[in-house]
């Protein structure tokens, strides 16, 4: 059976792509719980292979017709887990499950931005992002799971605070990884991809202003995938470059919750940008990192803001009971 006959969800359509409002996300898949360090592991230990992800995904397709997937974006052991896990799934149930497929931006040089979307951020938001930069519990957690000190949070702000507006001239010359990112999509090839979403380290080509060769990256993208989303945790700054820019992607995958978790600059520039923009939009964290109440985070989304759809974590059957029941609820009837 196809993943549109076996959705138990609505469709919606993206540059012509049929995709289920729903989609189940790659958390607590790859160890990530953004809770704490010790859930984080406890998940780390239970994906002892490809069947203890099948354990979940299976009955979460059979008994709720979730028949979407978030692609892992990075090659790791927990990535292969999870593919084969997919694979594995679809065999089982004889049913396809669409991968919203998304990749990280290899660079022949790491660069960290982080420090320049901050001193951006506090130039479009001054007070009220340092505030919400700071208080931001996803944030807190990877300050945490980091060993980041106070001291070196001060250390760093400082360091931000003090960079110049124009991006760092030595962005310019690094280069994409062009092989590498042909590797990453390559494990794909044999699953069904609608929807290419990509991660947020592709805010770097738009923080450079390399914009030719972003968009030559988009046009790649979109003849083999058919559509591409720009993927960015700081829709009030990355959002109106792009469109500036003339940047031809499909939409954009970004935070949406009502609890304003990892929605930067502030929850509301980056509102301010999604309403801006008439280009589709699946929101990630939709549940602020299991903050705020399934009930609350579907009407939200819908209702509210009016997202495209969607991708959700779910750890184990009870999140998924109180997770897809709340988002069905909102799905097929008004607030």
């Amino acid at each position: 059976m196809g993943y549109l006959e076996g959705s138990k969800f609505p469709l919606t359509e993206i540059a012509g792509k049929k995709i289920p409002q729903i989609i189940l996300g790659t958390h607590p898949f790859d160890g990530t719980t953004y809770t704490s360090i010790e859930r984080d592991q406890r998940f780390r230990e239970r994906w002892t292979g490809p069947q203890s992800m099948v354990d979940l995904m299976k009955p979460i397709v059979q008994r709720f017709g979730v028949t979407a997937s978030r692609g892992f974006p990075s090659d790791s052991k927990l990535s292969r887990c999870h593919q084969e896990a997919l694979r594995l799934t679809m065999e089982e149930l004889d049913i396809e499950i669409a991968i919203v497929l998304g990749s990280l931006l290899p660079r022949t040089k790491r660069l960290d931005s982080s420090r320049y979307l901050y001193r951006l951020s506090l130039k479009m938001a001054g007070k009220e992002f340092q505030k919400t930069w700071r208080a931001d519990p996803i944030n807190q957690y990877w300050f945490k799971h980091r060993n980041v000190t106070e001291s070196e949070i001060d250390a760093l702000i400082m360091e931000a605070t003090a960079l110049p507006l124009a991006p760092p001239p030595e962005w310019k010359s690094v280069e994409v990884n062009y092989e590498r990112l042909e590797s990453l999509l390559n494990r794909w090839k044999t699953f069904n991809v609608p929807i290419y979403a990509s991660n947020e380290t592709w805010e770097f080509l738009v923080l450079a202003q390399r914009f030719d060769e972003l968009q030559e990256l988009v046009t790649l993208i979109k003849k083999r995938f058919g559509t591409f989303l720009l993927g960015t945790h700081y829709a009030g700054i990355i959002i109106p470059m792009v469109e500036a820019a003339g940047i031809k992607v499909d939409g954009y995958s970004t935070p949406v919750n009502a609890a304003g978790i990892l929605m930067f600059p502030t929850p509301t520039f980056a509102l301010t940008a999604l309403q801006a923009t008439t280009k589709p939009i699946i929101a990630i964290k939709p549940l602020g990192g299991g903050r705020v109440h399934p009930n609350r985070a579907f009407t939200y989304v819908f209702h509210e803001i009016g997202v495209h759809a969607t991708m959700v974590g779910i750890g184990n059957m009870e999140e998924a009971e109180d997770t897809l029941n709340a988002a069905k609820t909102a799905l097929t009837h008004s607030p």
